[in-house]
Parts: structure tokens; C-alpha cells; sequence
């Protein structure tokens, strides 16, 4: 067994920014960077120099000065099974490319999903050299890889802020780089005229840029590709919390850190949410957050499509045969979970449950001196009937807190909306 790590490894870099509205964003990765930094580097336990001795040739990470042997001299392990790896994601990545030209679609998801298998067996990698369980770890080993990792990052950021452009955010192994594009295109499509040839012009000027960013930056070690541009880009602030619209390689919404479809979510929910991401990222944040604060008065008010609000969880259950009766007690505590209480309600019916099935639900006002959720289970859709009345605190509630988490970053949170007023402060005026 390898030594106990008494402290944690030092973590990524993250590049953190005020939060609001980008336009015109690149989003370059580094491909593979951790497999990449280990290979290039030499990383392994059976390249660790652990006598003390210096030598030029060593590979010597940046804050601790760890030390490994260069490749000419012991060519370690693991290093070999990455870059074997490597070339493997290589020829899978190739022959998605000719797939995709000859339009095999079946081909093309296969040669996807195999790369995609190879670049998270890669990635784990990492994770096995910063644990304590495996037999040939040391505390050196993935503390040496995220060093190399933020000197990777920090040195970029630098050489493409000296250059005068700004990088609006960074985390882990992404950039985002604003793109120099002149005037004021439109950050959402046209359908026509001159608006549509300044957007397709802004488009055109920011792939160009992506490429010459990653051609710059690529060198042994710390590849960049260009990942992905975004005609918008709002970023909250917060770690890890960010919402783009994709327009290349693929136009579509890229989201992260906000679950739009959570399994406790409900669809009025997630079309608030996205409807919510869509205003933001046309600069129309305050029109988003009149929105959301009518979506709640809606809710309250009682308002909405009951079929809006409907729950939907797996729940779990199996047929006792002795009792002819179903068994939900792989749950701690069944009576407590609103979908078996659901599940349980669509059996007294006379409902086909199946374990595992998804099983809808309202949540209803719970009944005089009752603590946990009043459940109705939603039957209207096989046996027809009046919808059951919802609790409307509840769901307002829901919709301001998941909601919150976005508008909070215009002054506006969980509170906030419930109320409809938000609290000034001296710098309001």
C-alpha cells in the first residue's frame, strides 16, 4: 500500500470574472491535458526521482520542484499506455471524420463513442495517481500534474492578455476568449437583410480567430483546439456557472452549472429556465428577470397548467409474492418519498406500475398538522378526471430558488423574486 496523502493536491486553475454578458466568445481546450502533460512529461512512479540527485535532462514541475527522468533515459509506464491511448483516440477520431464525409451515420456513432470511451479511460489516469489506494502512488505524483496544468493556463492567459484580448473566463482545461469583432452585430441569428451579413461576418471573423489562437498556443504538451464559438456568452460569476450560444461548430445552447432538466424538475421549470438563458444572452436581462417574477406571480396566483408542474421519479419496488402485494422497502423510509406515495396511489387505482418506471405526481397542500408533502399522483392523462389542486407556495418557491441561482447575479435572488422587490443599497444610486 502507498503512502496516506496527509494534505490535498492543489487543484486547477480558475479564472474567475465579473459576472454579465460577453459577445463573441472562442472556447479553446486542451486536448487531453492531463494524459498529455503525463506523457510529455514523463510522469510516472517509475520516473519519480526519489534520491534527490539533479540533472538537466529531468523534467522539474513548477512550484515543488518534483523531479522525473527524461524519456531518453527510462521511458516510464504509464506514459507508455497513455500514449498508446492517444494514438488510439487518434485513429478512432479519424475514422469519424471519414464516416462523417461519407455519411455513415451508424459508422460515425461508433468511431464517436469509441473515442469518447478512450478519452475517459485516459482522463482517469489522473484520478489513480492523486488517490491513496493505488499500490504505486506518491503524494508527488498528481500534485506535479495540476502544477504543470495551472502553469500551462496562467501563461497563456498572460501572453493573450499582453496581446490585448480579453479572456472572460477560464476553468480547468477551457479559455474563453473574447473575439475581435468590430461594431455591434446581432448575438442571435437574423432571419435577413443587413443584420444577418453583419452576424454571418462576426461569425466568419471569430472562427478565424479561434484557429489562430490554437495555432499559436499548441506546443508539446499543452495541445489547444479550437473547441467551440459562442455568439454569447453570460458568465454569473460563480465557478463553473455559464450559459453560451453555440454557433460552431453546432448551434445549440451550452449550459453549465444550471440542471434545466434536474430528475425533480417540472416542465414549467425548465421552459422558464431556458426561456430565462434566451433573454439573458440577447443582453435583455431585465426584461429575464420580469419574466421570472411573472412566471412566480403566475404560479401563486394559481394561474398555470397543472400538467406543468407534474413530477416525474424513478421509484423502485418489488413484488412480494407471499403478501400479493408490492414492496417498496429497498427505500429507508417509503412513507417519506412522494414518488412511492405516488406509486403506491397508481396501484390503488388499478395502474400498471412496473420498478423502476417513472412515476408522476403533483405536489398538493399537505393536510392540517401534516410536516411532509401533500402527493396527488397524476392520473388525469389515463383516467381522465379534474387535475388535482397544487401548492402554490411550493412551486413558487422551487421556481425561486432554482431560478435565483441566475437572476442573483443582476441583484435579484431567491428572496427577491418571492417578494418582487429587490432591497437597494447605496450603490443603487
Amino acid at each position: 500500500q502507498g503512502p496516506r496523502m496527509e494534505e490535498k493536491i492543489g487543484g486547477v486553475y480558475v479564472h474567475e470574472v465579473d459576472p454579465g454578458v460577453e459577445p463573441w466568445v472562442v472556447v479553446l481546450d486542451f486536448k487531453s491535458m492531463y494524459p498529455s502533460i503525463m506523457i510529455s512529461k514523463n510522469i510516472c512512479s517509475t520516473t519519480l526521482v526519489r534520491d534527490g540527485t539533479e540533472d538537466e535532462s529531468h523534467s522539474v514541475s513548477p512550484t515543488t520542484n518534483t523531479r522525473y527522468v527524461s524519456r531518453d533515459e527510462r521511458w516510464g509506464l504509464v506514459p507508455q499506455l497513455l500514449q498508446d491511448l492517444m494514438d488510439s483516440r487518434d485513429r478512432h477520431k479519424e475514422a469519424l471524420t471519414k464516416a462523417n464525409e461519407a455519411g455513415d451515420e451508424a459508422e460515425a456513432f461508433l468511431q464517436d463513442q469509441l473515442q469518447y470511451a478512450v478519452k475517459i479511460l485516459m482522463n482517469s489516469f489522473y484520478g489513480v495517481f492523486a488517490s491513496n489506494f493505488y499500490r504505486f502512488t506518491h503524494p508527488s505524483l498528481g500534485a506535479s500534474i495540476t502544477e504543470w496544468a495551472r502553469h500551462n493556463i496562467k501563461e497563456i492567459i498572460s501572453r493573450v492578455e499582453d496581446d490585448g484580448d480579453d479572456v472572460v473566463y477560464s476553468d480547468t482545461d477551457s479559455i474563453f476568449v473574447r473575439a475581435p469583432v468590430e461594431g455591434d452585430p446581432p448575438m442571435n441569428r437574423p432571419d435577413g437583410g443587413a443584420d444577418l451579413e453583419a452576424w454571418e461576418q462576426a461569425k466568419s471573423t471569430t472562427l478565424a480567430f479561434g484557429e489562430s489562437l490554437a495555432e499559436r498556443f499548441t506546443r508539446q504538451g499543452a495541445e489547444l483546439e479550437f473547441e467551440t464559438a459562442l455568439s454569447s456568452f453570460f458568465s454569473h460569476g460563480a465557478k463553473k456557472r455559464y450559459v453560451g450560444r453555440v454557433v460552431w461548430p453546432r448551434e445549440e445552447m451550452l449550459i453549465r452549472g444550471y440542471e434545466v432538466r434536474r430528475t425533480d424538475s417540472f416542465q414549467l421549470l425548465s421552459d422558464t429556465m431556458t426561456q430565462m438563458f434566451e433573454m439573458i444572452l440577447d443582453g435583455n436581462t431585465i426584461e429575464a428577470v420580469d419574466m421570472t417574477k411573472s412566471v412566480i406571480d403566475r404560479v401563486r396566483e394559481g394561474d398555470v397548467e397543472t400538467s406543468q408542474l407534474v413530477i416525474s421519479r424513478s421509484c423502485k419496488g418489488k413484488w412480494n409474492t407471499k403478501k400479493e402485494e408490492w414492496d417498496f422497502s429497498v427505500y429507508a423510509n417509503p412513507d417519506g418519498l412522494p414518488y412511492v406515495r405516488a406509486a403506491r396511489q397508481r396501484i390503488a387505482a388499478g395502474l400498471q406500475f412496473t420498478p423502476g418506471m417513472k412515476v408522476g405526481y403533483i405536489v398538493t397542500e399537505p393536510d392540517e398538522g401534516e410536516k411532509k408533502l401533500g402527493v396527488q399522483a397524476w392520473l388525469v392523462d389515463e383516467i381522465g378526471g379534474d387535475p388535482p389542486d397544487y401548492d402554490r407556495e411550493y412551486y413558487a418557491k422551487r421556481l425561486a430558488k432554482s431560478l435565483g441561482r441566475v437572476t442573483d447575479a443582476f441583484g435579484w435572488d431567491e428572496k427577491n423574486l418571492l417578494k418582487g422587490t429587490r432591497q437597494s443599497t447605496i450603490f443603487d444610486f
